[in-house]
């Protein structure tokens, strides 16, 4: 079988934000099991005439980067890949891609209201005329800040939400792109585009229209002040993250039967005004490329409280990020308020002791009709539990809590025999989506939800299987590069809303994300583009140690447990080995981007850096680093400081202290990870796992028991403090463990084309089912015992060569027999039976 799966462009299917700098990228179907021997592309404008041709390649890789083309701007461009494998098989596939506005192209102008004019959304709208003939193409260009949506004759354009993404508004703008063919008519249409503060904390609003008719004459419209554009309030008479909405319906009576549609008609005596021009916000136009936010899923009450007639809390059973979706009658101007929280009091009102300032709420006002249903569209929340607090008289029919979160693929599955560790998988795959929102968000329930760097070293090695994060890396990457100082400092969270600068060490997460961009999706791009900032951020790391030792910190490994024993780590020390993981990072990244000369410096100061840690901070006697706890221990050896002979040593320090512990973990978000991945790597898998599945307070397995259905920040059950998330990512990186180690998946080389697998069989598992999709296919490696053996099963996407590793003594492979543990495998389907 020879198939194709799919064809990217830039890493997107189908992209229509393209500027310049084209790279065609593709993979195979799982079942195909012959090899490419050559392949072509050819690129054709909108006329099919030919404008790039590369001519038949002898080759197996599967990506081309279209160099010396010119691409004029709002043109789609058709793709033909022809590929060929080694036994003559020809397989064809066509996709297309469109570039967007050229930066001098933007001839709109930015249109607002006065600030004073209300505290809701905003609808801004324009009627035109389109001519008698038929249309080719219609694309709009809206950037509408914070928040926007876009109408097209009453219609709702795309089923996005919370568009666009977050950014430094002061430095960039991300705009989005839409398709109108479907959406318009010969003759009168209406626009409309509804604005919300988002994040931004204003509403403004830039449009341009271009409709091209077959026979090649153009429409085109922007927005402005006057010349038919008008602008209004809403029935969204307030809006804000933190707030929430409160929606009167009453209001929409003013814009009967809809405020975007021909049938009515804005005036002065119905609320509507002129637009205004507005102050141009600062920042560069930039298409926006990272999946879009969507309402993802929908859950359903499992448990309704009924505190009295007016107080009605219901439990959705799952800690989620979105919003409430309620179906209620009543009387005209009765009103019900939705409460958002995360936990219940004694006395089952909703606790919102933990959001703060954060009032987490939206509000519905009835219009009277027998059926009304309201979700808010402007704000989202993080909740489990949701209490309605009816003023007036009303009736609920029905109430959904809607999950809503960046639209990321999922690519990573894990399955075991243990329903407790396959609970903790779920649980960190959902509270990492819970906090994709454009940015990844520490959290998104309380007055929070900061893009925090260090939280970021830690959790994306879990991101890294379970999601398709290329565009997301990338943008998160631009997003710390723009927080960057003059001296190279960056900010403790990206876009920079708090926290401090320079940020604290453990955000080696800006080197990570462009490293693991390359290493799982062959983004050498981005590291090209950024390496220059990534260096001056390690510069200023230089510039504040002497000895390779920092010389501050400010979180280190944060919030360890305190109830157990030797749990704090010394701060200083911590920083310092981030500071050698910075070095060793940097020299890998100079290498990648063929910078020899930094290469060999950066390579030269990780053995100085190993060396004046091991000198200042290594106990011969006790074969022990700085205070002796957990995270130390595990974070030398992880990052190679400790000397090769003295690794297992300082190993045996770790297991002790664990089971000394009642076999806890004492880190903090830092050094736990390091702590499950080293005890997966010595061997010592089952004791990882019932680590994880231990019970007793604190730890993961306590969560479980505590029917927690999200990570949390801190390690109690009861919400004691203002700062106390159950919707924290940084603690969700063990299920990285569950890929790399028990399924045995290890990426590696240039968008996964070194993979090893090397799955390790631990006691307490029966089975294990693992399979991640990659840039170069599917990779699945699962196993189970049947008796004293044990049989592999591993799939390997066509075009690779990789290494396979089996701890036991083979018997066969497909039947085969062989001996040996390990082996060069060729992209296919394999079961190994070891002995």
């Amino acid at each position: 079988m020879f198939k194709l799966n799919e064809i990217k462009i830039n890493y997107m299917i189908e992209p229509l934000t393209i500027k310049d700098n084209v790279k065609v990228i593709w993979n195979y179907d799982s079942n195909c099991l012959e090899e490419q021997k050559s392949y072509q592309i050819i690129v054709k404008n909108e006329d099919s005439e030919i404008i790039y041709d590369t001519g038949i390649v002898e080759s197996s890789i599967m990506e081309q980067k279209l160099e010396g083309i010119i691409l004029p701007s709002r043109h789609r461009f058709s793709v033909l890949l022809k590929v060929i494998s080694k036994v003559n098989s020809i397989e064809e596939k066509v996709t297309f891609f469109e570039t967007t506005l050229r930066d001098d192209e933007w001839k709109g102008k930015w249109t607002s209201i006065p600030d004073s004019f209300n505290g809701g959304t905003l609808y801004f709208r324009k009627q035109f005329k389109l001519e008698n003939k038929k249309i080719k193409k219609a694309r709009c260009y809206v950037c509408g800040i914070g928040y926007h949506e876009l109408y097209i004759n009453g219609r709702k354009v795309k089923d996005v939400v919370l568009n666009p993404g977050v950014t430094n508004y002061d430095l960039t703008l991300l705009y989005d792109t839409y398709e109108l063919e479907s959406f318009l008519e010969n003759g009168d249409n209406v626009m409309g585009v509804e604005v919300g503060y988002g994040w931004y904390g204003s509403r403004k609003l830039l449009l341009q229209l271009y409709v091209t008719y077959e026979d090649g004459t153009e429409y085109e419209d922007h927005s402005t002040c006057n010349y038919g554009w008008w602008v209004s309030g809403t029935p969204i008479i307030d809006n804000s993250i933190y707030g929430g909405e409160i929606y009167d319906a009453r209001k929409e009576e003013l814009t009967y039967p809809h405020w975007c549609k021909k049938e009515f008609q804005p005036t002065w005596a119905n609320g509507w005004m002129y637009t205004i021009l507005t102050q141009n916000p600062v920042g560069k136009l930039t298409p926006q490329e990272i999946p879009p936010i969507r309402v993802i899923k929908e859950f359903d009450v499992y448990k309704t409280i009924k505190i009295d007639d007016k107080h009605i809390v219901f439990d959705f059973n799952q800690n989620m990020a979105g919003w409430a979706k309620i179906s209620l009658k009543g009387e005209r101007g009765s009103k019900v308020t939705l409460v958002y929280a995360e936990g219940l009091k004694e006395d089952n009102h909703v606790n919102q002791l933990n959001l703060r300032s954060a009032r987490c709420s939206d509000t519905y006002i009835l219009k009277g009709e027998e059926i009304e249903t309201y979700f808010p569209r402007f704000t989202y929340h993080g909740f489990q539990f949701v209490e309605a607090i009816i003023e007036g008289k009303v009736e609920i029919i029905s109430i959904k809590g809607i999950h809503v979160h960046s639209d990321v693929n999922v690519v990573g599955s894990f399955k075991c025999s243990d329903e407790i560790l396959n609970r903790l998988h779920y649980m960190a795959v959902i509270t990492e989506q819970n906090n994709q929102y454009s940015i990844l968000t520490d959290c998104p329930q309380r007055d929070e939800r900061f893009g925090w760097l260090n939280d970021v070293s830690s959790r994306q090695f879990q991101s890294n299987f379970n999601f398709d994060m290329d565009r997301f890396y990338n943008k998160v990457v631009h997003d710390i590069s723009e927080t960057q100082s003059s001296d190279g400092a960056i900010a403790d969270t990206a876009p920079y809303y708090t926290g401090g600068q320079p940020a604290d060490t453990t955000t080696a997460s800006y080197l990570l994300l462009a490293l693991y961009s390359y290493k799982l999706y062959g983004d050498k791009e981005l590291i090209i583009r950024e390496y220059d900032n990534l260096k001056r951020w390690v510069e200023y790391l230089l510039t504040r140690q002497k000895d390779y030792i920092m010389d501050y910190y400010y979180y280190a490994d944060w919030v360890p447990p305190q109830t157990l024993k030797n749990s704090n780590s010394d701060g200083i020390f911590v920083s310092s080995l981030f500071l050698h993981w910075h070095l060793k990072l940097i020299a890998e990244l100079a290498k990648i981007a063929s910078k020899e000369e930094d290469y060999n410096r950066y390579s030269k100061m990780v053995i100085e850096s190993k060396e004046a840690i091991n000198k200042k901070y290594y106990h011969e006697d006790t074969h022990s680093y700085s205070l002796n706890t957990q995270c130390e221990n595990a974070m030398a050896i992880w990052l190679d400081v400790c000397k090769e002979e003295n690794k297992k040593l300082v190993f045996e320090n770790v297991v002790k202290d664990i089971i000394d512990n009642n076999y806890h973990i004492t880190c903090g978000n830092q050094g736990y990870r390091h702590v499950f991945y080293l005890l997966a790597e010595y061997g010592y898998g089952d004791l990882a796992i019932k680590v994880l599945k231990n019970e007793e307070y604190p730890g993961w397995g306590y969560m479980v028991k505590m029917n927690a259905s999200t990570i949390w920040e801190r390690w109690e059950a009861e919400m004691q403090n203002e700062m106390h998330s159950f919707d924290h990512p940084m603690f969700g990186s063990f299920d990285a463990m569950f890929y790399h180690y028990f399924g045995g998946i290890q990426y590696d080389g240039n968008g996964c084309d070194e993979t090893i697998i090397h799955p390790y069989v631990v006691q307490s598992l029966e089975f294990v089912e693992t399979s991640f999709e990659t840039i170069k296919g599917t990779f699945v490696s699962n196993w189970k015992k049947i008796g004293t053996k044990i049989e592999y099963y591993i799939e390997i996407p066509v075009n690779l060569n990789i290494k396979v590793i089996i701890d036991r003594d083979i018997e066969s492979i497909n039947g085969t027999k062989v001996s040996g543990k390990e082996f060069r495998l060729s992209g296919g389907h394999y079961t190994i039976i070891s002995k």
